[in-house]
């Protein structure tokens, strides 16, 4: 990660104008669940799930954010996304913007964007949406899991300056059932992922 990127601890939330454009992609119903695990002040989750009543949920590691976010959001957990147990299949709309950067490990680097991603996708319950925000070079991180995992995926570049500058894109996808899984072939799951490349 950059240096500027350190400093802002991974932190680029999305631009409201941006927000606005993805709100205009989502039909929501009423009673939705919204989970946002890097809530950081609220603002976005409260934007793309706006006009519609449910249950807006976020977690944050930041403890100023979290507080900022408290105001806006029904719920708000202080914590590590990585820490937080949340029930399987339990969400409707998942918004992911996770912090760009790698992470360091034994034996083995991985982009945070997909680390987040593995972590949290099984909160989502199929037919869910899932609503994610990244660089678009680390799309192909990502590809073996939005493959085998969603469908009807759409990918749109943000063009707002703060978004243009790290060259993000908003991916929009719905989480596949069991079945719909289970009945996908090994040669489909290569090329979707070749069109994340």
């Amino acid at each position: 990660m950059r240096i500027e990127g350190r400093v802002r601890l991974g932190y680029y939330p999305l631009p409201l104008a941006e927000a606005g454009r993805v709100r205009a992609h989502l039909q929501l119903m009423p009673g939705f669940v919204a989970l946002d695990p890097c809530a950081g002040e609220g603002h976005a989750l409260v934007a793309i799930t706006a006009g519609v009543e449910g249950d807006r949920c976020g977690v944050e590691l930041d403890a100023y954010r979290a507080e900022q976010a408290r105001a806006r959001v029904d719920q708000v957990v202080h914590a590590s996304a990585f820490d937080v147990h949340c029930p399987a299949e339990s969400v409707s709309l998942l918004y992911l913007n996770p912090p760009y950067d790698f992470e360091i490990s034994e034996g083995k680097n991985e982009r945070m964007e997909r680390v987040f991603l593995q972590h949290t996708y099984r909160w989502l319950r199929p037919g869910g949406v899932l609503v994610l925000v990244i660089p678009c070079a680390s799309l192909a991180d990502c590809s073996e899991i939005l493959a085998w995992n969603f469908k009807d995926v759409s990918v749109y570049a943000l063009t707002e300056p703060e978004s243009a500058k790290y060259n993000q894109i908003v991916l929009l996808g719905v989480r596949r059932t069991r079945s719909e899984r289970e009945r996908v072939r090994d040669q489909e799951v290569s090329w979707q992922r070749m069109e994340y490349y």
